[in-house]
């Protein structure tokens, strides 16, 4: 099996450089988190829960990253708060993208080892949340990115669209319910729904109104 931390030391540093070079993740980055996991994956060739394993030591490499390299720029250029909103801003926006980037790269992968893939996408979009919350992200952000990286990989592979996105969804509303009831709602607001022409629906009693 791949070391799921030489994995996610891999993301960390391919992101670090790219966002050192741009201020931020973009799809180019989202793209490089998503071949990562993905090309990880297929050498395990195992089970799902080995792909959901890959893919957390991906996401924490990859918000790891984020957190240090914004980080480092608040520290040296929040000398007004409007410096400090737009850098917390691009934190967001940085941990959405990698969410998404991980969670594309698990179905992709799974796909192509013939594994279950929604136990890794649950698995992924818990950590994606957890790891948000510890770097001082918002949570909806990193949740949301989940949930669209679930629904653009599954259109492309044979796993159900709407399950896939119902498992994203899940597993962020059941990790922010573990840091409040008033997080879990949050999240359960920004996830079900209608998001890209898909209805989410989650599998949880977390976060109901």
């Amino acid at each position: 099996m791949v070391d799921e931390q030489e994995i996610g030391a891999r993301v960390k540093n391919s992101i670090i450089g790219i966002i050192r070079g741009t201020g931020e993740i973009t799809q180019a980055v989202v793209e490089t988190v998503a071949s990562t996991v993905q090309s990880a994956i297929k050498e395990t060739g195992e089970t799902g829960t080995a792909a959901g394993s890959v893919a957390v030591g991906a996401v924490k490499g990859a918000i790891d990253a984020v957190g240090d390299v914004t980080g480092q720029a608040t520290e040296t250029a929040a000398d007004s708060v409007t410096t400090a909103v737009e850098s917390a801003s691009k934190v967001g926006a940085s941990v959405g993208n990698a969410a998404k980037g991980a969670v594309i790269g698990v179905v992709r992968g799974s796909a192509e080892a013939g594994t279950e893939s929604l136990e890794a996408i649950g698995q992924t979009s818990r950590t994606v949340v957890s790891e948000a919350s510890a770097v001082g992200a918002d949570i909806t952000t990193a949740a949301l990115g989940a949930v669209e990286g679930a629904i653009e990989a599954a259109k492309n592979t044979t796993v159900n669209v709407e399950e896939a996105a119902s498992a994203a969804a899940t597993g962020a509303i059941e990790a922010a319910g573990e840091i409040s009831d008033a997080a879990a709602v949050r999240v359960r607001r920004s996830v079900e729904g209608t998001i890209q022409g898909v209805k989410v629906v989650a599998k949880t009693t977390f976060g109901k109104e």
